[in-house]
């Protein structure tokens, strides 16, 4: 039996016109996966960018799930 491969629940902020940031929660399995899977999400926003990493009890308390984009 094989296991699942790893995730990471990665922050990604987005830049808005009024100068604030969307930040997504998003597990992925590398950080350019998160970065399009927020892209994805807001297509007309500014450069998606990495900015952190959530740890492994926040992401089973909020019961983030794989490829799923969260605003926080």
């Amino acid at each position: 039996m094989s296991k699942a491969p790893a995730t990471v629940a990665f922050l990604v902020a987005i830049r808005q016109p009024d100068a604030t940031d969307h930040t997504y929660a998003i597990l992925a399995q590398t950080e350019s996966e998160a970065v399009g899977l927020a892209a994805a999400q807001e297509p007309n926003g500014a450069s998606p960018r990495h900015v952190g990493t959530l740890g492994a009890l926040t992401v089973k308390r909020i019961k983030l799930k794989p490829g799923e984009a969260r605003i926080i």
